[in-house]
């Protein structure tokens, strides 16, 4: 009897299973203008400011590594820092961290919206640091690959 229950199980899910509206519809994902863009290595010049409302600025270079990309910040002041990232459609998220004056380790996150240009719209914090969210502008400059 056991028996019997379980094969009449096994039959109606391979039934249910079977039927069109139990299937999976796989959509069509459209693909957007940024979508195309594809990799977004390149030079940035860098634009920011900091809390206390202090503008700063820099070079800022990408680079893509199969699924992820090395960002890689040079800014003005001479702070220099590396961080890692991974993007998702139109949005490039990235970690760093850094050693300050006095030798404290700061830690960040940036978060960017990629726009044509392209042109990466970001957001970033710290930690140590002031608990608030703070802006950057990168925008593109030139290839990797191209000569000065």
């Amino acid at each position: 009897m056991i028996r019997r229950v379980i094969l009449v199980s096994i039959v109606l899910c391979i039934v249910a299973a079977n039927r069109p509206e139990t299937q999976v519809v796989k959509s069509k994902v459209e693909k957007t203008p940024l979508d195309e863009m594809g990799d977004i290595s390149g030079y940035y010049t860098c634009k920011g400011k900091e809390v206390s409302g202090k503008s700063y600025s820099g070079i800022t270079i990408i680079t893509r590594k199969n699924d992820i990309y090395l960002v890689q910040w040079m800014l003005s002041g001479g702070s220099t820092f590396t961080g890692v990232g991974i993007r998702q459609g139109n949005t490039l998220s990235t970690s760093w961290a850094m050693v300050a004056e006095k030798g404290t380790l700061i830690r960040g996150v940036n978060m960017y919206r990629i726009d044509p240009g392209p042109r990466l719209s970001g957001r970033w914090a710290t930690i140590p640091g002031p608990g608030v969210v703070q802006t950057e502008t990168l925008t593109f400059l030139k290839n990797l690959d191209e000569e000065e």
